[in-house]
């Protein structure tokens, strides 16, 4: 596997944002704002269409439902990232996560079902992180655990209904 290329690795960061906001059925304002935040003070998202990538994530979900989180987990799991794109991802997941002020249980399955499938080990997450006890209680690296936090996240998991999203104001991402 040769490395993800720059824009493609945005890519990914935008969409583990779009299905952390999504993954709890409602989008708040300030998980919005959030991510016009991380594309205004970093280079998470720079150079890429947010608005266009904002019309292919919606499209997808409005098709796939909630396959389109297993597609882009799947996805992940197969690329070639490092350690620090890996903790990029897991910084954008708990960025959106605390973004609203509020931890769902959906968010903290994804971010558990999101883990199981990177490479990280636990210090490293730690050292960066701090003890996030819900990342902590099982060890993911095991098969068995990995298909329990899939089929877990699955069988709750509530993405907002298309309508809903078409409510949402993203026309300000590019900002």
């Amino acid at each position: 596997m040769s490395p993800i290329d720059r824009k493609e690795f945005q890519k990914v960061l935008f969409r583990t944002a779009f299905c952390v906001m999504a993954c709890d059925g409602h989008i708040d304002q300030r998980e919005i704002d959030e991510i016009k935040l991380m594309n205004k003070s970093a280079s998470y998202f720079q150079g890429i269409d947010l608005s266009g990538e904002l019309d292919v994530l919606l499209k997808d979900l409005k098709e796939k439902g909630k396959h389109f989180v297993d597609e882009l987990i799947i996805n992940i799991s197969l690329l070639d990232l490092s350690i620090i794109q890996e903790l990029l991802i897991l910084e954008v997941a708990f960025r959106m996560i605390y973004a609203d002020a509020k931890v769902d249980e959906n968010e903290i399955k994804f971010i558990r079902f999101l883990r199981s499938k990177l490479n990280l080990q636990d210090e490293i997450i730690r050292d960066r992180f701090g003890v996030v006890e819900y990342l902590f209680d099982k060890d993911y690296s095991k098969d068995i655990e990995k298909e329990l936090v899939q089929k877990d996240f699955f069988s709750t998991i509530a993405m907002p209904e298309y309508k809903d999203l078409e409510l949402v104001d993203f026309s300000k991402f590019n900002e």
